[in-house]
């Protein structure tokens, strides 16, 4: 396997493991988990493949230095930061669970200062930190300049924590750097008020919006005209456009990807290594374009031949419908798992 294809996620504030974008992920993958609490540090090592998951029990900032830690009752929301207990995001929805249990100790790091010692070259950072993720983005401020093709980060719009710094000082600052915003996952409800917010029948999506919008992940990509200053080596922007597309389907934006993958294509004329098509990041993409576009194919109109098309013209291959279709996708995942096997 060339480390071109492997794809390197920096995790900040790992709690629970791997974030569930990254679950369906079929290619090559090194996730990089910091978490600073020691037992959830441990519990994460036993839970996961090293060969994978590497775990580093560590605190980010922006900055080396020792700080006060608040360990609250609901220890996934523990954080640097005193909690607001008056805020929409305690008060309302999480009453008593805000409340500080203990002040420890702790050191903290750059993930740029990790960056550099371990020479790592960071595809995607995802961003928890329980109100310091701004911080965080700033002391990966060489690591995201270098390598980083996409951001996911929890961010909030009216604070939940004292002298947090909120998303549109973080959303500047990456437009800066030459990102733009994806998506932010709101579905149009905030943190209910005198809980009415059930549903009355529970396997329905919520139909209404209500609430306070306190915070969502936001998702950033880097520019395409970016991409291209960043990656001159033509096999290192394959790969980049190839990462970047997998993130977006993977991050709820596959028509981003597609359209990312396609200007590639109508630019280069095609894939120009056996590398890059032989490598599971491209037949992991290759399947996961397979079962998106192929949701087209039970009505065979001018949709389904577009989707054809677009398949057709990204990797040269006729894409199946009707009784051809399933075949197909069980064909290519037997491939994809006969190599994750060995």
């Amino acid at each position: 396997m060339s480390s071109l294809y492997l794809t390197t996620v920096l995790d900040a504030g790992a709690r629970y493991g791997m974030h569930p974008n990254w679950s369906g992920f079929c290619g090559d993958l090194k996730y990089l988990a910091f978490e600073p609490d020691a037992e959830e540090a441990q519990r994460l090592r036993q839970s996961n493949p090293a060969s994978s998951f590497e775990v580093m029990e560590a605190a980010l900032y922006n900055q080396a230095g020792t700080y006060d830690f608040n360990l609250l009752v609901h220890r996934g929301m523990s954080s640097m930061l005193k909690p607001d207990l008056n805020s929409e995001a305690f008060k309302d929805l999480k009453p008593g669970l805000g409340e500080i249990e203990k002040v420890i100790q702790i050191e903290t790091q750059t993930i740029d200062y990790f960056a550099e010692q371990n020479n790592w070259a960071v595809d995607f950072l995802k961003v928890d930190t329980e109100g310091t993720e701004h911080e965080v983005i700033e002391g990966a401020d060489k690591t995201i300049d270098a390598s980083v093709l996409g951001i996911r980060s929890s961010m909030n719009f009216n604070p939940a924590f004292h002298d947090q710094i909120l998303f549109s000082a973080t959303h500047d600052y990456l437009i800066n750097k030459g990102f733009m915003l994806l998506n932010i996952d709101y579905f149009g409800y905030g943190y209910p008020k005198l809980g009415l917010f059930k549903k009355p029948d529970p396997s329905l999506p919520e139909q209404g919006r209500y609430g306070v919008l306190t915070s969502c992940d936001a998702v950033w990509i880097r520019r395409e005209a970016e991409i291209k200053k960043r990656f001159t080596d033509e096999k290192a922007l394959e790969s980049a456009t190839l990462k970047l597309a997998s993130f977006c389907l993977h991050n709820n934006a596959p028509d981003v990807g597609i359209d990312l993958l396609n200007a590639y294509i109508k630019e280069n004329s095609e894939w120009h290594f056996t590398e890059t098509k032989n490598s599971k990041l491209y037949k992991s993409l290759r399947l996961d374009f397979l079962k998106y576009l192929g949701r087209w194919r039970t009505v065979p109109d001018e949709t389904w031949s577009h989707a054809q098309e677009i398949y057709q013209n990204i990797f040269s291959e006729h894409l199946d419908g009707g009784s051809g279709f399933y075949p197909k996708l069980q064909a290519m995942s037997s491939e994809l798992n006969s190599e994750a096997a060995h």
